[in-house]
């Protein structure tokens, strides 16, 4: 069953307050892209259609916010 919009924000919110412990328990970028994937898959696996896109700007949102965000393979540009 899909969350709620503000089941979502509270676990967008959790996440969010949770990236200084995860960047500190996880220095090597490998590892915390794996435990931060971990924790996103499990809101974006319960998250409605009509709230997907919203949800992946809020997650897109966190990483930029602690420094992490690189574009997806699909947003690059190709290369020359």
């Amino acid at each position: 069953m899909a969350l709620s919009r503000d089941e979502l924000e509270r676990l967008l919110a959790d996440l969010d307050a949770a990236m200084p412990a995860m960047m500190a328990q996880y220095p090597d970028p490998a590892d915390l892209n794996s435990a931060f994937a971990g924790v996103a898959d499990e809101i974006t696996d319960n998250t409605a259609a009509a709230d997907d896109a919203w949800v992946f700007e809020q997650i897109d949102g966190i990483l930029k916010r602690h420094g992490l965000w690189q574009p997806r393979q699909e947003d690059r540009p190709p290369d020359e």
